[in-house]
């Protein structure tokens, strides 16, 4: 069939105002291959359009009245410039049409161009051989129906090159204005890489400047390029992305995968190298919120993260919704692409996503594959999903076990028994304080002291430090004189001493002040009045207690082992001195014990320090929140130290298979009070059944003290953990190695508790005046005594 050049002529409009419809609307990559089967299709219909259009540009003439001359050179003009542009496109898209139709590109992958358009994979390949930009929104445009509208273009241009002349003129006029009204209204879009604002016509290949990662504020720089200018270069994009790194990707990312109410684990695959440390890892699961705390999405959400989200690590981050999923079903029947994403092409170490099909091509589920080197097998998990309601739609399949899995042990395991050197404490008091010693004085001070505190002193209630130990008492001092007898009594001092019990005398306190603020001394006392003295003694710890560093609140690290007692001397303006003697006994802090929810307590006793030490191991428990589990990764817990997680403990039992020492350090232990004492915690490995078995704890003094005497070795079961395969093998024992240091004999030492070195003294009785008898020869030479003392 013979094409008349009036239908040459409309196509070759056709595509012109289709090039400027579509340059509006798809700016980048898409426009490519839309005008690549318009022409395609044009090309097929008529091959005389080049000739035709050279021709047009020497056929437009039209002649004018006057009154419009101006105006008809300027549309003449215009129609000139269309036709020669008519001309170089057309010129131009003979090198488009031999790339696509000679073997390149869509040779290369089937020959079917709509294949490569419904293929994201490959539209996404050949806009980078091009230097293109591809986004979203592409695949959508690409997915429309062009014919329909360049046949209604094509419609709408015929009418208006059949109109006259005027018409002509003022459709011209008329269409001009609206572009230019088009051109100002043009939707502007902010760049999520950037972050500034942009519109179709000012973006380009190289308009968005960026970095790889966000602004380190600990570094003060950015770590993608060290520097504060951008380091990458692109176009503008509306819509976020996983097409290439970009610093705002990342805290929204981590917005959503980081915490637990964005999102419901449907299943997640996850595999260490361990050698390098390095994960590979899959997720899928509900979308539920864009951000924590936000509002629900009003549609169901698939997420999809395969690989670590980080700059310099490959990683897909995706989400889909029902429609989306259908857009995706329908490019996989025309590719048939299964693949999704995949973090690297080496075969020993990756992690993919693939899209599971029926037999009759329909999307039925997603396959998540992950393996490190250090595995034999990859880890490989189906979760089915419904096309139509985008949901988990059956149970999770695991078709392959990947990592390092363990056994089932044929027996229960046998521990030795634990192990302890040195003394046992008691958390009890030994007695209560004495609170029957007496007033001392002289004659000449008639005054009595009582104690008003119960019990009489208190150690270190307000201040502590590690040298010497602060005692607070209330004392009442009482003026004994009889009433009217005008003898006031005049507090000078107070004064203090101390000893311990079994110590044979008393030694002067490091300090001694009143605590009350009323008044100063001296305070002069009236006959039968009292005055109460609220007091502080500070007493100083010996050379070697100061050494161990110890500070005590409300107890007195002084007399931990004996009991202290106290004399408060008060002396007059006169130098006469009363005391009274207060005793302090020490109340021990109470002592860990063993708890009902411990695996194993593990623990020896310092009498130097009058403290237990010990190591508390616990299960750690899994807690429900929000439909997650958390802790479920961690097995047990040293409290106060670490918990040990199921990836460290497969690390401990890599490391015994590839030495072959199955008595593996953990390098948990530490030092503990400045070095007198200190712990240590192996795993003791299985190596055929491929799993700690068991955990041994070694606690003893430490490098403070010389000669070792106190320490404790004992053993407790590891807890089931990890991926335990169905299958029994024996037992086999770890082999071990760690021992306690020497132990020397520990001899407890025997504290005095009481003395009566301070005890009330009952004054002895003098013994009766005996009669002496006087010989009578005697008598009659004594002079006699008168009542006045003179001799007769």
């Amino acid at each position: 069939m013979v094409h008349s050049p009036r239908s040459a002529l409309q196509g070759a409009i056709q595509v012109l105002d289709s090039l400027s419809d579509v340059g509006r609307a798809l700016p980048f990559i898409a426009p490519a291959f839309v005008l690549f089967k318009i022409i395609i299709n044009l090309e097929k219909k008529a091959q005389e359009v080049d000739a035709k259009c050279s021709d047009l540009v020497e056929r437009i003439t039209v002649e004018f009245i006057t009154p419009t001359r101006q105006v008809v050179d300027r549309i003449n003009e215009t129609l000139k410039d269309a036709a020669a542009l008519i001309a170089a496109y057309r010129s131009k898209t003979e090198l488009l049409l031999d790339i696509l139709t000679r073997a390149t590109f869509v040779d290369d992958h089937g020959g079917s161009i709509d294949a490569v358009v419904h293929d994201r994979e490959l539209v996404k390949e050949f806009a980078q051989q091009q230097h293109l930009v591809m986004d979203d929104s592409v695949m959508e445009q690409l997915n429309a129906n062009i014919a329909d509208s360049v046949q209604q273009n094509h419609a709408r241009l015929e009418g208006i090159l059949l109109e006259n002349v005027n018409s002509t003129i003022a459709g011209g006029l008329k269409n001009l204005a609206l572009e230019f009204s088009i051109l100002e209204a043009e939707q502007k879009f902010v760049c999520v890489q950037c972050e500034k604002e942009f519109t179709n016509y000012t973006n380009g290949p190289l308009a968005c400047s960026f970095h790889r990662a966000g602004y380190s504020s600990e570094k003060k720089h950015y770590p993608c390029c060290s520097t504060k200018h951008p380091c990458q270069f692109g176009a503008h994009r509306a819509k976020h992305h996983c097409d290439y790194p970009y610093a705002t990707f990342f805290p929204r990312a981590w917005g959503i995968s980081g915490y637990v109410d964005t999102r419901t684990e449907w299943t997640s695959i996850q595999d260490t190298n361990f050698e390098t440390n390095q994960e590979q890892s899959a997720y899928i699961g509900q979308l539920l919120r864009w951000v924590t705390h936000g509002a629900l999405l009003d549609e169901s959400t698939i997420i999809l993260v395969v690989g670590k989200l980080s700059y310099n690590s490959p990683y897909y981050f995706d989400t889909f919704t029902a429609k989306e999923l259908e857009d995706v079903n329908q490019s996989i029947r025309i590719s048939k692409r299964t693949l999704i994403y995949r973090t690297s092409s080496d075969e020993n170490e990756f992690a993919m996503a693939e899209w599971v099909l029926s037999i009759s091509g329909e999307i039925t589920g997603i396959r998540l594959t992950a393996k490190a080197a250090t595995s034999t097998d990859p880890w490989v998990r189906i979760c089915p999903i419904n096309l139509s309601t985008c949901t988990k739609s059956g149970d999770i399949l695991n078709t392959s076990q990947g990592g390092l899995y363990s056994y089932m042990p044929a027996s229960p395991y046998v521990l030795p028994e634990t192990v302890s050197f040195g003394p046992i404490l008691n958390d009890k008091q030994t007695r209560l304080p004495r609170t029957d010693f007496k007033t001392t004085t002289t004659q000449a001070l008639r005054v009595i002291l009582k104690s008003m505190a119960d019990p009489p002193l208190q150690a270190n209630p307000n201040f502590a430090n590690n040298s010497s130990d602060y005692f607070v008492g209330k004392v009442s001092v009482f003026n004994n004189n009889a009433p009217g007898s005008l003898n006031p009594i005049t507090i000078s001092s107070v004064s203090a001493a101390y000893r311990l019990v079994g110590d044979p005398e008393y030694a002067p306190a490091k300090q001694t002040k009143l605590l009350d603020g009323d008044y100063k001394l001296p305070v002069t006392i009236e006959p039968r009045q009292s005055l109460t003295l609220n007091f502080e003694v500070l007493v100083p710890r010996t050379e070697e207690d100061i050494k161990l560093a110890v500070t005590w609140w409300n107890r007195a690290f002084v007399a931990r082992n004996r009991p202290i007692r106290i004399k408060l001397i008060v002396e007059d303006i006169e130098g006469e001195q009363c005391s009274l003697v207060m005793e302090y006994v020490f109340m021990p802090f109470k002592l860990e014990t063993r708890r009902e929810l411990d695996l194993g307590f593990f623990y020896f006793d310092s009498q130097q320090t009058f403290t237990r030490n010990h190591i508390r191991v616990v299960d750690v428990p899994v807690v429900k929140f929000g439909g997650l589990e958390l802790m479920k990764n961690f097995v047990v817990e040293i409290v106060g130290s670490v918990k040990l997680s199921v990836k460290s403990l497969k690390y401990v039992v890599y490391e015994a298979l590839k030495t072959g020492k199955t008595e593996v350090d953990l390098k948990y232990g530490r030092e503990k009070d400045n070095g007198l004492w200190e712990w240590h915690v192996y795993a003791l490995v299985d190596i055929s059944c491929r799993r700690v078995y068991a955990f041994k704890i070694m606690m003893h003094e430490g490098k403070k003290v010389p000669v070792k005497r106190m320490g404790t070795l004992g053993y407790v079961l590891c807890p089931d953990y990890g991926d335990v395969v169905n299958e029994t093998r024996p037992i086999s024992y770890a082999t071990e190695t760690a021992k306690l240091p020497p132990m020397e004999p520990y001899v407890a030492p025997e504290y005095v508790q009481d003395d009566d070195l301070d005890d009330f003294k009952t004054p002895v009785p003098l013994k009766p005046a005996t009669t002496i008898d006087t010989p009578t020869s005697l008598l009659n030479v004594l002079p006699a005594v008168s009542a006045n003392g003179r001799a007769h």
